[in-house]
């Protein structure tokens, strides 16, 4: 009996995403906003760009990073990684759209929760006015880490709440027997 030997399986090379990502150059990026053509971006891979939209890869958890922009045609044009590495003026035109797109009202007091049949419905105060929504269970608002809460109501519009335990006494009591 003769023992056959194995065929030698070469180990396979590690995954690394950001060698199939095309890296933005912030130094070399610029992006205006017009009325006509929405957002126009210059850089030396695509020249100029219009029409260009753009999203974040990890929405919520982390505002202004690894944010991916796409022309008209939806090819994409790549990701940028922070936000904070562009010029002053392609830093405000991204803002602007990204907050423009992405509506999230902070949550900085908690006034009632209460229950009707599973639904509840929360009185909030944000820095964008007094807001009453519903929620449809408690898995519609996910911790994210360092006391941060995001709440997503019925209708899909997201909320946040930076750091829970900055908030009132009343509030937190609230979210803590509701959440």
């Amino acid at each position: 009996m003769t023992q056959q030997s194995k065929p030698v399986v070469a180990a396979p090379e590690a995954f690394h995403l950001m060698d199939c990502v095309h890296v933005l150059d912030p130094t070399t990026f610029e992006v205006a906003q017009t009325l006509a053509d929405g957002l126009v971006v210059r850089c030396p891979e695509h020249g100029e760009t219009t029409n260009v939209s753009v999203e974040p890869c990890f929405p919520v958890t982390d505002w202004g990073r690894f944010l991916v922009f796409t022309g008209e045609d939806g090819n994409e044009l790549g990701v940028l990684e922070d936000i904070r590495e562009l010029a002053d003026d392609s830093q405000d035109a991204v803002a602007r759209e990204l907050n423009d797109q992405h509506f999230l009202p902070v949550i900085t007091k908690v006034v009632a929760i209460s229950r009707e049949f599973r639904i509840s419905i929360w009185e909030v105060v944000t820095d964008r006015g007094a807001r009453t929504f519903a929620l449809n269970g408690r898995h519609s608002a996910q911790p994210m880490g360092s006391g941060r809460l995001y709440i997503c109501d019925a209708d899909g519009n997201g909320y946040v709440i930076p750091d829970v335990k900055e908030l009132d006494i009343v509030s937190r009591r609230l979210i803590d027997t509701n959440t």
